[in-house]
């Protein structure tokens, strides 16, 4: 009995490592993570709402985002998360320069302090997106407004 205990925990690594785990994201919405107060925040939510029909708003001041979400930002943006980080502020100064961190520390700072960040975050499509410009988010181009199919029984005739 323990032999088949350990294959089955082998196995279940195994698809562990295979499929990691991804963030569950519907292919015509559009996942913004941002701060709403400010006036990019208020500029890329106004050219979202413009590329796409559904738009999932994440405000970070209200909302925390895990650890595993960071990471998977980062992994979708393809960069280093000392890279994301706004070095020109004040608090970057303060509690970041002159300091050695690891990526888990990287991690922590950005859940701890995602005010730091250059810009908001755009993500559709499995691909994610750091907009330091509002019109940054146009490189995305029309996701979404294609008008949805109607059902057959739905349709006047």
């Amino acid at each position: 009995m323990p032999f088949k205990f350990h294959i089955l925990l082998h196995c279940q690594k195994c698809i562990y490592t295979q499929n990691p785990t991804r963030m569950k994201l519907h292919p015509n919405e559009l996942t913004l993570v941002y701060d709403p107060r400010t006036a990019s925040g208020k500029k890329i939510k106004a050219l979202a709402y413009s590329l796409s029909n559904n738009v999932n708003e994440i405000d970070f001041t209200t909302t925390r985002l895990t650890t595993t979400l960071w990471k998977e930002i980062v992994q979708m943006l393809g960069n280093d998360p000392k890279n994301l980080l706004n070095k020109s502020s004040s608090d970057y100064k303060e509690k970041v320069q002159g300091n050695v961190f690891t990526m888990h520390g990287y991690m922590n700072i950005l859940l701890n302090s995602p005010e730091l960040l250059r810009g908001p975050i755009v993500i559709t499509h499995g691909k994610a997106l750091i907009c330091e410009n509002p019109n940054d988010i146009l490189k995305l181009g029309k996701t979404t407004n294609i008008p949805s199919k109607r059902l057959p029984h739905l349709v006047r005739r």
